[in-house]
């Protein structure tokens, strides 16, 4: 009778630390997204306040927790997703397209560009 309730025990026991452990994953990557989301935030946003001329290279990372993950940008709006979590951030209009690690941020006639 013991047995089958320390054996019990432990199922619970395993049962609920992986959930706080699939939680912890989740929640770590969807900190990661909002790193890399406000990290393209600010240098859209200091390249948007600097005068013609201005001209930065930056990094990002290949993956996140080891999953791939995608940057698109939709009406003003980033987008930093991967298929179990996204995070939306407003940014100022980019001419061009971001993508992993090296990207190149340049600003000529007024506008910004990545990658052109």
């Amino acid at each position: 009778m013991m047995s089958g309730l320390a054996l019990i025990t432990a199922i619970i026991f395993v049962s609920v630390s992986l959930a706080q452990a699939k939680n912890l994953q989740q929640t770590k990557e969807l900190l990661l997204l909002k790193d890399i989301a406000l990290k393209i935030q600010k240098e859209v946003s200091i390249a948007s306040y600097t005068e013609d001329g201005y001209s930065r290279e930056f990094g990002l990372p290949e993956k996140v927790v080891d999953r791939n993950y995608n940057i698109s940008m939709v009406n003003g709006t980033l987008i930093v997703w991967t298929n179990a979590s996204s995070y939306f951030v407003r940014v100022f209009n980019i001419t061009g397209q971001l993508k992993k690690e090296k990207n190149t941020i340049t600003k000529t006639s007024g506008i910004v560009y990545v990658n052109q």
